[in-house]
């Protein structure tokens, strides 16, 4: 098993969360999860957002992997 370190993971709220992880990837994995919600949109979720305006983000290739200055590109 990989070593873990201590990361310190500051949220938009200032906040600081130490999490013990194997990856920096690892550490805001488990932050995210603890303020965000995800689910795969309904056809209601989209005909709202959609009429109220929000667009669809696409994903670039390698967003999903690596935050600059945030997530190790390891």
């Amino acid at each position: 098993m990989a070593a873990q370190r201590i990361y310190s993971v500051i949220p938009p709220s200032g906040c600081v969360r130490l999490v013990k992880a194997i990856s920096r990837s690892q550490a805001l994995s488990h932050v995210a999860n603890s303020l965000f919600s995800i689910r795969v949109a309904t056809q209601e979720d989209l005909v709202h957002a959609l009429s109220n305006g929000i667009k669809v983000e696409a994903v670039r290739d390698g967003d999903q992997l690596f935050i600059e200055g945030v997530i190790d590109k390891e």
